[in-house]
């Protein structure tokens, strides 16, 4: 059913069920009735409402649930992902620090000097600054 339909189905009913009127009716009388009337329409009008605002409501709730449901499970999925990243960093790291000692070490200087035909240098000449001061 729908909205402009709930609405106008009170009307129609009055209109079927509407009583033979008396030849001389009493004013209480015609009033009551009148008020009855439209307290039951008014009833099933705020009926109608208060029904489609709990649906209305539900859904709402069903639809929060499910966004914050799907936050946590991909916010669970990044972090698993930043996690294997982590990792895989650290191990490249450990990885490095093992390669860069490697290249530091004295003994693999030498090798690759003497490959080079460098040879040890037999003293180290100290230019003092004074001296080239002096020459200038």
């Amino acid at each position: 059913m729908t909205f402009a339909q709930a609405v106008r189905a009170p009307q129609a009913r009055r209109v079927q069920h509407r009583p033979h009127r008396q030849a001389v009716p009493h004013r209480r009388a015609a009033s009551h009735q009148a008020a009855t009337r439209v307290r039951g329409a008014s009833w099933e009008i705020r009926s109608f409402f208060l029904v489609s605002g709990v649906i209305v409501s539900c859904f709402l709730l069903v639809l929060l649930y499910l966004a914050q449901a799907t936050a946590v499970s991909a916010a669970g999925y990044e972090a698993q992902r930043l996690a294997a990243q982590r990792d895989e960093l650290r191990r490249q790291n450990a990885l490095l620090v093992i390669e860069s000692a490697r290249l530091d070490s004295p003994a693999r200087v030498e090798t690759e000097a003497q490959r080079l035909g460098l040879v040890r240098a037999a003293t180290i000449g100290v230019v003092v600054p004074e001296a080239v001061a002096a020459t200038r």
